[in-house]
């Protein structure tokens, strides 16, 4: 449950998320796939968008290329 102080969640959209992982976008798409990776949210019809904190989240524990 939201409450009024509470700041709503900010999403990312794939391209946004695979620059701030330096992957590209089939990549993060493989790791819904597998139940890996950032968090997600699906709001239907192919619109998939991903938690920031959680994209910040893998970032700093995911190795650069």
């Amino acid at each position: 449950m939201l409450h009024e102080h509470s700041p709503a969640p900010v999403l990312l959209t794939p391209d946004e998320a695979a620059a701030i992982l330096g992957r590209d976008v089939a990549e993060l798409r493989r790791w819904r796939g597998q139940n890996i990776g950032p968090s997600f949210h699906d709001l239907g019809r192919g619109l998939i968008r991903y938690a920031r904190e959680s994209v910040l989240e893998a970032a700093a524990m995911t190795p650069a290329r």
